[in-house]
């Protein structure tokens, strides 16, 4: 739950408990002569009514803000050799997956998050995929700056400076911490999670060891893998999932060790997205994978081209496609 969730759970608590007090008084005092297994039985009673009636209330609510939420907003943030995406939802649910890389000295990633959700912003759930420095890069800015609510890790552990200081921004934060599995499926606001790496037992492999979501909104849906290699994407095609989404996240920023011919087919993407930078030492993306999606007719976006990306989609499905700039 949100703390704005908790503080009026705690209001209702409190209502029913002098609700509850005022009754049992009221019990003593106007009709002394009945038996105390009767007074029980009554604020039992009473008790389950108000709490039905809560449920009840917090159903109703969730589901009036599912029937609002209309559009979200998908934004491929121009980190540079790095990968940020931040999901947005009209009711101001954000979902931040990565943080960047920790050698962009300009930390634009913090400009941009002040631009979309504003300095200090609520931050309902924060994703690093893997502890890669051009993944976790400034989180620990982050977790120190904004309300972050939950924070997701894939529980191997490193020994790098980034990631310790990771540790002790949670540490120091008021954020949940959890460490997702496959199988497991989350609602953050309108958007549900489906995890589908790591299993139970890491690989001991940074990359393989990413944490892989299918994220939906209604009726659109985007894949993200992180730096998981071919072989993680075949034995998540194994384990039977569907993959069917209209967007995919190139695996290791297009690289040529993911984003495989098979994972492509179960995904069938409308549209592709590779986050990497401008420099050309690390040949993101790779000629096979363009070649292989181009060979498939599906649309390629990147980060280093187009600046940052943001996909609008709508409750029904469509969406539009934004740029920060042109080719």
């Amino acid at each position: 739950m949100t703390k704005k969730q908790k503080n009026r759970q705690m209001k209702v608590a409190t209502l029913i408990f002098i609700i509850l007090f005022s009754f049992t008084i009221g019990l003593f005092l106007g009709r002394n002569d009945r038996p105390v297994n009767y007074i029980s039985e009554k604020i039992n009673q009473f008790k389950e009514e108000w709490i039905l009636v809560f449920q009840n209330h917090s159903t109703k609510t969730n589901n009036n803000n599912q029937s609002i939420v209309q559009n979200a907003q998908f934004h491929f943030l121009n980190v540079g050799q790095g990968s940020s995406t931040l999901l947005q939802s009209d009711d101001g649910t954000t979902i931040l997956i990565d943080t960047g890389r920790y050698e962009d000295k300009d930390k634009k990633i913090l400009t941009y998050l002040d631009r979309y959700i504003g300095t200090g912003g609520k931050i309902d759930l924060l994703i690093f995929t893997h502890n890669d420095s051009d993944h976790i890069g400034y989180g620990d800015l982050i977790l120190q700056y904004y309300d972050v609510q939950e924070v997701w890790m894939n529980g191997y552990d490193s020994t790098s400076k980034i990631y310790e200081r990771v540790l002790d921004a949670i540490g120091n934060s008021n954020t949940q911490y959890v460490e997702p599995k496959n199988g497991e499926t989350h609602q953050v606001g309108p958007f549900y999670l489906e995890v589908l790496n790591p299993g139970t037992e890491l690989r001991n492999n940074p990359n393989d060891d990413s944490i892989v979501t299918k994220v939906s909104f209604t009726n659109f849906s985007g894949l993200f893998s992180g730096d998981a290699s071919s072989r993680v994407e075949k034995n998540i095609i194994k384990d039977g999932a569907n993959l069917n989404a209209d967007l995919l996240l190139m695996g290791h920023h297009g690289s040529e060790t993911s984003t495989s011919k098979e994972w492509v087919e179960a995904i069938n993407p409308e549209i592709s997205v590779y986050s990497a930078g401008e420099n050309k030492g690390y040949r993101h993306p790779g000629l096979e994978t363009v070649d292989r999606l181009n060979k498939m007719n599906i649309p390629i976006y990147g980060t280093e081209k187009n600046g940052t990306i943001t996909i609008k989609a709508n409750k029904d499905g469509t969406f539009i496609v934004e740029t920060e700039k042109e080719e």
